[in-house]
């Protein structure tokens, strides 16, 4: 490894240990709302046993997440932006002079809240949603509420995310659980939630498409949580495929595998 390649390397383990303790120190005990629908026994072994990692990221993986990162932040630095600009009106002049001269945006009646916790004390879940819309545009006084969450993909995975033949209906149904449990935290704040959508952003050749999320994946959500804390509560589940794991491929990348010692066929 050379000389950068190294200095780089050092500093994601400084970067993926300074997101481990804003989110998670002290709060070991709770369900992550991301892990919602892959893997029953991973949960248990990193929320009830409170394990430490057996197999952490290589580093391809975890320069291939801090990518991600990186994106999730961008999208949601221009969210700030955009408030910043038209809703807390705190920008100077000239900056919104080139940006409305530039054409890079156009004025919506919409405010933004961008990585907010929730926690759903009776579920023992907690989590952070990517990006919260309230829109004022039908009324003034009591807006349309719409969550977004925001996954990036490569290339091939987001051809077969968008593909009839190729879509893998147990790597949705993660996405859309995870959806539905800050749909379901949102719901204890603002009455409702109006819409819930997955952004998935293509890292090759940065497209970017919304999939609408049914809201039935609110309560949906809910069902799922209730039965994993019941399941749990008899000890550590067995095998079974379609739930211990959710599908083949989660078990290559689990920081659990030596201490889960998956059968072969996972």
């Amino acid at each position: 490894m050379g000389m950068f390649e190294q200095i780089y390397q050092d500093y994601l383990l400084v970067k993926n240990e300074e997101n481990r303790k804003d989110r998670y120190d002290g709060n070991e005990g709770w369900y992550h709302a991301s892990g919602a629908g892959l893997c029953s026994r991973k949960l248990y072994f990193e929320s009830v046993e409170k394990a430490k990692p057996t197999n952490p990221p290589n580093k391809s993986s975890m320069r291939k997440m801090r990518v991600g990162t990186i994106l999730h932040e961008d999208i949601q630095n221009s969210l700030i932006l955009y408030n910043n600009i038209y809703n807390n009106n705190i920008l100077q002049d000239n900056i919104k002079h080139d940006i409305s001269q530039n054409n890079i945006t156009q004025e919506y009646n919409v405010k933004f809240d961008v990585e907010g916790e929730i926690r759903l004390p009776s579920l023992n879940v907690r989590g952070f949603y990517d990006v919260v819309s309230k829109d004022f545009s039908a009324d003034k006084d009591t807006p349309k509420v719409k969550l977004y969450d925001i996954k990036t993909t490569a290339n091939f995975s987001f051809a077969r995310k968008f593909s009839s033949k190729l879509s893998s209906p147990q790597e949705n149904r993660n996405h859309y659980l995870q959806l539905g449990t800050y749909g379901l935290g949102l719901r204890e704040k603002y009455g409702d939630v109006d819409q819930m959508s997955v952004i998935y952003y293509n890292k090759d050749n940065s497209t970017m498409r919304e999939v609408v999320v049914p809201n039935m994946f609110i309560d949906e959500a809910k069902r799922y949580w209730y039965s994993i804390n019941e399941e749990h509560s008899k000890g550590l589940p067995g095998f079974n495929f379609g739930t211990s794991p959710a599908n083949a491929w989660i078990c290559g990348y689990c920081q659990f595998k030596s201490r889960c010692n998956p059968p072969p066929k996972f």
